[in-house]
């Protein structure tokens, strides 16, 4: 799964930051009371329940947040739907119920009933909707306007920074619970892109789970998520509690409910984005992705080639491959590859620093890599300590295998190769097409002599292809290698190692995929739907407003079951579902389609569609449904936009005020609207020393945008419904507009 990072530039989040805070949409300072209140308004329990009648029986429990007025709310997969984590009926239930925070001091009061609309098993991540009252009453979206917690930027933590979480530890109507704490460090994941955990020395309950973790600014920046490691409970806060079988007695034999434990791990809330913007646009969830590879097992579990790495690339490929690590190594990458695993089965890394285990450096989880592959995970400190790390593999609850490394000393002066890149003649990287009859491998060296022996090793499927000795190298630098086969490289998994003497020094995965003559994925159809005979019904590039689906068909060829692959869908440049999963489909097949859908109607909008084979983009489209209209503008032609500069002034004293900022929002992104985050900000600028600013782009003629002046110490101007006028006469370009600000009380 992959996530859209927000607010890039610094100083446009400073910018931001002044403009939230001028408006009193922001606290400029850490949590105080007023904030306290605003956030638990928008906290929720949500309690799972069976209907019986006119009753309803609480089965089990857990938090949200709402992030909208009408009604989202975000909260863990394994609260509102732990039947799409772990396909066993006893977790099946009638009802969602959303209790309220009326008061601190009170048990929250069951309000409304909710529905989940969209939710990924892998992130353990879900949003819900607010769809009734407890009488069955359907609710107006429209006039709900319940307290929301604005969006944070998950992205901009670091350690030390202070957080707050917010949430109901139980399923016994208890109050609204806070605990405070610091992020205290971050955990990555194969297969998720950027931070996976957010790590906190906060002590939290575990009927917390889906609540609310916010930062000094009091942003949603978390969702708290999982526990400590080691517990033989399939997630930290699952307990028994209740007589769910109706035999009398509450034991192993009744569903273990999400609830008690403790927690100490949140999911960036960065991860949860595309989820929220698909439920706010009305889409329906994507299913729930089958367990891949289908094929079972052949035999034991195995791991092997375990190795370290200081890094990896984008590919998820090690940058070097190491023997220790010097003092002041911030991060450890341990590789291994691995055969006969089962996805959904239970695996769990250990650390062991020195001697003392830690058993929850990882969190327990549910193998979801295939059958075999190479795979990674790691630590990462600022910076780790010296010693000796040990790093131990359990899968099924069997120690599979460790490797030890150590951190100390001085950084070797040993030969090293870096940073090993797979390409071909025509620029593309780590997934070639079949055919291909040459490809380069690039990378660079340190510390080699003339003397120094090194050699390379190509393979296919485990099987060696070539293995030749390099020719000389000394120093530093940078060199290839070209790898030739007459007739072309087929379809495959391919492997590259180098080695200095006997010591493996780097190594790469790369894959040929497709034919010869097409790529692995064939051009994008987009239509209405699909006929009897699988293709695609009612093609085009532009739709009507209000159908409720849109399919993408394509051609596909040189594929293989497990290959990782993702469907990207984005409306109007802001990605909505981001899928990846295992491939199943076989080598090669025709009319594969993919959706979206809304049973509302889908959203008039520009949809693209981008179809990725391990990380790589592969093949791309885009369509339009209604009028295609969306918070991008088209792009100003050159001279034909309205460029804009001014002052912005003390209105008292009529001097400049510096650092004040000037933003206009995207087209339909109100002020009111406004989330935040810079994807909204269509251009800004920040006066100078003498309060002189200029837009760096061009406004469109003809389109209306809202707009936003505010500075540190003064009221903000902000304005709605701004137009463009397109007469070039009377608004002629360049436009000078200056704007006076008072002082705030």
């Amino acid at each position: 799964m992959k996530s859209k990072r927000f607010i890039r530039a610094a100083g446009l989040l400073l910018a931001l930051l002044v403009v939230a805070a001028a408006l009193g949409v922001l606290p400029a300072q850490a949590l105080d009371r007023p904030t306290r209140q605003k956030i638990m308004k928008a906290v929720v329990q949500i309690v799972a329940a069976d209907r019986e009648g006119k009753n309803l029986t609480p089965k089990w429990t857990g938090s949200g947040t709402i992030v909208s007025p009408d009604g989202l709310i975000l909260t863990n997969c394994h609260v509102a739907y732990p039947r799409a984590m772990w396909n066993d009926p006893e977790f099946d239930r009638d009802v969602l119920i959303v209790s309220l925070t009326i008061r601190s001091d009170q048990p929250p009061q069951p309000t409304y009933l909710a529905e989940v609309v969209q939710y990924d098993p892998q992130l353990d991540l879900a949003v819900i909707r607010v769809t009734h009252t407890l009488d069955g009453s359907p609710v107006n979206r429209a006039s709900l306007n319940l307290p929301t917690v604005p969006l944070g930027d998950s992205d901009e933590l670091e350690i030390g920074d202070p957080i707050t979480i917010f949430g109901y530890p139980g399923i016994g109507g208890e109050t609204i619970t806070l605990t405070s704490g610091d992020v205290s460090g971050f955990t990555l994941e194969r297969g998720v892109n950027g931070r996976a955990w957010i790590k906190t020395d906060a002590t939290i309950a575990g009927g917390n789970s889906g609540g609310t973790a916010v930062d000094d600014s009091g942003l949603l920046i978390g969702v708290p998520t999982q526990g400590g490691a080691g517990s033989t409970d399939r997630i930290v806060d699952c307990r028994y509690i209740a007589d769910t079988n109706g035999d009398g007695k509450i034991d192993e034999n009744d569903t273990c409910v999400p609830m008690g434990g403790f927690i100490n791990a949140l999911r960036p809330v960065n991860l949860a984005k595309p989820l929220i913007e698909a439920a706010a646009r009305g889409l329906g969830p994507q299913p729930t992705p089958s367990p891949q590879p289908t094929r079972r097992p052949s035999g034991p579990a195995q791991v092997s080639r375990l190795f370290f790495a200081p890094g990896v690339d984008a590919y998820d490929q090690p940058t070097t491959v190491v023997e220790s690590f010097p003092s002041g190594t911030e991060a450890i990458y341990l590789f291994f590859d691995y055969a006969n695993f089962q996805d959904g089965t239970s695996w769990h890394p250990i650390l062991v620093y020195n001697g003392r285990t830690y058993e929850d450096t990882w969190q327990d989880g549910a193998w979801n890599g295939g059958s075999e592959g190479n795979w990674w995970i790691s630590i990462s400190d600022e910076p780790l300590a010296d010693g000796t790390y040990e790093f131990q593999l359990f899968y099924d609850g069997k120690k599979l295998a460790s490797k030890s490394v150590k951190v100390g000393g001085a950084a070797p002066k040993t030969p090293a190769f870096l940073n090993l890149r797979v390409l071909d003649d025509a620029g593309n990287e780590h997934v070639l097409p079949a055919g291909v009859r040459k490809i380069i491998a690039r990378f660079d060296y340190q510390n080699m002599e003339a003397t120094t022996r090194w050699s390379y090793r190509l393979y296919e499927g485990g099987k060696t292809l070539e293995t030749k000795d390099g020719p000389a190298l000394r120093g530093n630098g940078s060199t290839s290698l070209s790898l030739s086969r007459s007739g072309g490289f087929s379809a495959g998994t391919y492997r590259l190692e180098l080695y200095i003497g006997t010591r493996l020094a780097a190594t790469s995965d790369f894959y040929i995929a497709g034919t010869a003559t097409n790529q692995v994925f064939g051009p994008i159809t987009f239509a209405r739907g699909e006929d009897r005979q699988g293709n695609p019904l009612n093609p085009g590039t532009v739709f009507p407003s209000g159908i409720g689906e849109l399919y993408a068909f394509f051609d596909y060829q040189g594929m293989q079951d497990g290959w990782e692959w993702t469907r990207r869908w984005s409306i109007d440049g802001e990605v909505v579902i981001d899928t990846t999963e295992p491939w199943s489909g076989g080598e090669s097949g025709k009319n594969f389609w993919v959706n979206v859908y809304s049973k509302d109607g889908l959203p008039d909008g520009r949809y693209q569609l981008e179809l990725l084979v391990r990380g790589t983009l592969v093949q791309s489209a885009s369509c339009t449904v209604g009028k295609g209209a969306g918070p991008t503008p088209t792009p100003v032609p050159a001279g034909q936009g309205l460029e804009v500069y001014g002052k912005i002034t003390d209105a008292d004293t009529g001097r400049g005020i510096p650092g004040a900022a000037f933003i206009v929002l995207m087209p339909g992104i109100t002020v009111d609207k406004f989330g935040w985050t810079d994807e909204e900000v269509y251009t800004w600028a920040e006066s100078d020393r003498n309060g002189a600013y200029e837009l760096p782009k061009a406004l469109v003629r003809g389109e209306t945008y809202s707009i936003i002046v505010a500075a540190k110490g003064y009221r903000p101007v902000a304005e709605d419904g701004v137009r463009i006028s397109t007469d070039t006469r009377a608004v002629p370009s360049p436009f000078e507009l200056n704007v006076k600000l008072q002082r705030a009380n």
